[in-house]
């Protein structure tokens, strides 16, 4: 499969040379939908578009509907360009997917097929899903599109702060994004914030405090750290931080059991003999080895046994605010006293 990076994809669109099938998928929902536009806005007039631009829900997908649009001519235009949104090939019936596979195989010269995964995940160790992937591949694009780390993000970080007049250095733009988290949507957001309430000059550390919004993983992971280091007072402020974000208590629960289960498996591996990594590859953390890195780092002071007796007390917690009626604010409270006492 040749899946073309996102430079690659800006290039064919600047030039004009429009795939006949385009397929987007990926984790960074941000420039899934950015490229998407993109290429419906390529594809067809915007004068046009009630005629030539139709979308499809892959969740209600109908086999007729799709070929119906895909063989009807474009209206005073070049192109017609139909969007599948969250076609889940592998639920569809054998004879659909048969069909589906000879419409791509012969693609209509006069129209843009473009099939975007926003919801639905693709795994192409899957038969289905990989022989679609094929089929688009043979006449079209792939175009894989997941969240930017390291580098690349920091990069785009300080470029969009130096079109708003602002200066920001990599210290800093690395602090941005430990503070907000990778979702590129929100970090823009955050950036287009900070700089309207900096105005220019060089924005800093205290300015992102002041201004900017932490992303709930990066205050659960600090929540993580007061808690396995007894600092109550801290941990109860995250609380009262997220709390008065809406966040709800469910939801912060989860993300604390995750955040546990990150340093339950770095110190089983770095247990074992082996370096943090390999928990990575055999957990499939993909793209997120770092939080098994900040996780090991963490609970560098916790022994197994008592990391164990933490995820027990959560589990019991999770049933607990899952079961009954009992203030679940209150939970989180008594479950937060009990793993510093462990620590």
């Amino acid at each position: 499969m040749a899946t073309l990076t996102e430079q690659e994809f800006k290039k064919q669109l600047s030039s004009g040379n429009l795939p006949q099938v385009c397929l987007i998928f990926g984790d960074e929902d941000y420039l899934k939908k950015h490229y998407a536009s993109q290429l419906e806005k390529k594809s067809v007039d915007e004068a046009m578009a009630s005629f030539n631009l139709h979308r499809i829900n892959g969740e209600s997908f109908v086999f007729d509907e799709l070929y119906q649009a895909v063989q009807s001519m474009p209206f005073m235009s070049d192109y017609s360009c139909i969007t599948v949104k969250d076609l889940n090939v592998e639920k569809m019936p054998k004879d659909e997917f048969e069909l589906l596979l000879d419409l791509l195989g012969d693609p209509n010269e006069c129209c843009v097929l473009l099939f975007r995964m926003d919801s639905v995940e693709l795994d192409d160790k899957k038969d289905k899903t990989k022989t679609f992937i094929e089929a688009v591949d043979r006449v079209g694009t792939v175009l894989r599109l997941d969240k930017m780390k390291g580098t690349q993000l920091l990069k785009l970080l300080e470029g969009g702060a130096a079109k708003r007049g602002c200066v920001m250095s990599r210290d800093v733009s690395s602090y941005l994004a430990n503070r907000v988290g990778d979702d590129l949507n929100m970090l823009l957001n955050e950036l287009e914030k900070l700089c309207f309430y900096k105005g220019e000059g060089e924005i800093t550390r205290r300015d992102i405090d002041a201004i900017c919004t932490r992303s709930l993983d990066a205050s659960i992971f600090d929540l993580s750290k007061a808690l396995v280091s007894g600092t109550a007072q801290q941990a109860f402020n995250i609380l009262n931080d997220l709390i008065a974000q809406k966040e709800k208590p469910v939801v912060i629960l989860g993300t604390l059991i995750n955040a546990y289960v990150d340093m339950y498996r770095a110190q089983v591996a770095l247990s074992s003999g082996e370096a943090v990594d390999a928990a990575a590859d055999v957990f499939n953390y993909r793209r997120s080895a770092f939080r098994l890195k900040n996780a090991a780092r963490n609970s560098a002071d916790m022994s197994l046994e008592q990391i164990r007796n933490c995820l027990d007390i959560l589990a019991d917690a999770d049933t607990r605010i899952k079961s009954t009626a009992l203030d679940e604010r209150r939970i989180l409270e008594e479950l937060m006293l009990r793993l510093m006492l462990i620590s």
